[in-house]
């Protein structure tokens, strides 16, 4: 059983992507005229099994190893290696192999001398030769032909073992298990599908994939009928800003998982965790309807019939499109992930896009409030004012934009004074950009700056000219955590933007401009 334990080891350390190269083993000299009194039951089985296998390894010379991935590894009749692995391909061995035979997504056909052992992970076995240690397949079938010589267990997991009369087997039998019928098709589209980059091929045992991919455009089609106004104007915000939208997608890959590690390190985060990732996940099936509607429309747009020209249909015709894409090699992977990346993107811009129209909205009826404030302040007939309350100063967004170095500067300031509170609360070094970016949301909001933009005479505005809030505030401190991931590109936009808004500032629609007028903290 150790035997089966380390070829099982030895498979799931190579499918993790790990090779260890083993050193050649040389034959051991036994002196067969004595025999020691104290030797163990196990080391005389062992003595007896290497008598009956006589192959004289002394009189080979081997030290490589037959690596293959996306292809069969084939070592001949006349040929001696340390070891066979074949990675998403077949493994074909007629000569003597020093240790083991490893197989991962693909089949193992063995008829030379193994003196370490087999396994195959999702992928079938045959061995015809002597195998001094274990076969293992795991979610495949193990056959033995007539020649087979089976020192060591076997195990097969998940699978059906063939075994001729003429096999030998001197260990132990295992089956897990047994065999499941469903995995020939697995197999099958690993084979067709996933070992060429593609999601899809043209193949009678891979039906049900396509019975899948159908199913899942007749879901899309559902919420397009289901949601048709949202999927709309989801589609009309990547027409209209694709650019936009394109930088929301980059964005969504960076602050999705910001925020659950955000989620993770609060308490109180750890019971929203489940929810939120309900919510990307529908937030991105919802997307991928929404990017097949963007699609279709590009063909349902010239046909000028009405039924036709509904979201639905065309999210019927983009997701015939995008199946047609998942038959072609690696451009069908890659299309099937950028379907989901995008869509959340779009969706999440959509949605902030929202927000920020329901904010200029409350804008107008802010300032008639404002001035019916004003005007209930002039002093009565009798001259007595009714109220003092002063009207909130219009917020300029005219005044010159700051540059690059200038905000470098005052974000150097407040880089230092969090780093030294952090010092003082002797607080774990991990925490320091968590607190900078919850101080700036904070400053945001309260002061519309930082202490370190109070000393550089810098103030954040929304381009809309609103009051920055609370969302606006939050959104800005998450954005800057992309703008410095993606090797600080993010900061660096600064330079070459019209506005000098960095990524974080396009995310929450937002400009940090000079001010001459003295600021304060209270």
């Amino acid at each position: 059983m150790n035997r089966l334990l380390r070829s099982l080891l030895l498979s799931l350390v190579l499918a993790g992507g790990v090779a260890i190269a083993a050193e050649p083993t040389e034959p051991v000299e036994r002196d067969e005229t004595t025999t020691a009194p104290e030797q163990n039951q196990e080391q005389k089985q062992e003595q007896e099994q290497e008598r009956d296998f006589r192959i004289d390894i002394s009189a080979h010379e081997s030290d490589n190893v037959v690596v293959n991935m996306w292809g069969e590894a084939r070592l001949g009749a006349n040929d001696v290696a340390d070891g066979v692995i074949a990675i998403f391909g077949n493994a074909h061995v007629e000569g003597e192999v020093i240790d083991a035979v490893v197989t991962i997504f693909g089949d193992a056909h063995v008829t030379g001398p193994v003196h370490g052992g087999v396994v195959s992970l999702f992928g079938n076995t045959y061995i015809d030769g002597p195998v001094q240690e274990a076969a293992v397949a795991v979610f495949g079938d193990l056959e033995l032909g007539p020649n087979a010589q089976v020192d060591g267990d076997i195990a097969v997991v998940a699978g059906k073992l063939t075994r001729d009369p003429g096999a030998v087997v001197r260990g132990s039998s295992e089956i897990v298990a047994g065999g499941f019928p469903a995995l020939d098709g697995v197999r099958l589209w690993i084979e067709k599908c996933l070992v060429y980059g593609r999601l899809l091929a043209f193949d009678a045992g891979l039906w049900w994939a396509w019975v899948i991919a159908f199913g899942f455009l007749l879901f899309y089609v559902v919420i397009a009928l289901m949601f048709d106004r949202a999927v709309v104007r989801c589609v009309e915000t990547l027409e209209t800003q694709p650019g936009q939208s394109t930088v929301a997608s980059l964005m969504t890959i960076v602050l999705v998982p910001v925020l659950f590690v955000l989620l993770a390190v609060s308490l109180v985060g750890i019971v929203v965790i489940p929810f939120a990732g309900m919510a990307v996940l529908c937030a991105t099936l919802f997307g991928k309807a929404v990017i097949l509607a963007a699609l279709g429309r590009r063909v349902t747009r010239f046909t000028g019939i009405a039924p036709l020209s509904h979201v639905a249909f065309a999210t019927f015709v983009g997701g015939l499109i995008v199946l047609a894409l998942y038959v072609i090699p690696v451009i069908g992977l890659v299309a099937s992930n950028l379907l989901g990346i995008v869509g959340l993107g779009v969706v999440g811009y959509t949605i902030l896009l929202s927000m920020r129209q329901r904010a200029a909205n409350r804008a107008p009826a802010a300032a008639a409030a404002a001035a019916a404030s004003a005007a209930a302040a002039v002093p009565s007939p009798e001259g007595a004012p009714t109220s003092t309350t002063p009207a909130p100063a219009p917020v300029d967004t005219t005044a010159p934009r700051a540059g690059f170095w200038i905000r470098m500067g005052a974000l150097l300031i407040d880089t230092i004074l969090i780093g030294i509170i952090i010092a003082i609360l002797d607080s774990p070094d991990q925490l320091w950009l968590i607190a900078l970016a919850g101080y700036g949301a904070v400053m945001w909001k309260l002061k519309g700056t930082t202490i370190g933009g109070l000393v550089c005479g810098l103030k954040v505005v929304r381009r809309d000219g609103a009051e920055i809030n609370w969302d606006t505030a939050i959104v800005r401190a998450l954005g800057c955590f992309l703008s410095m991931v993606v090797v600080g590109l993010g900061f660096l936009w600064i330079v070459f933007d019209e506005d000098r808004q960095a990524w974080h500032d396009k995310i929450a629609g937002t400009l940090v401009v000079r001010t001459t007028r003295p600021e304060s903290l209270v």
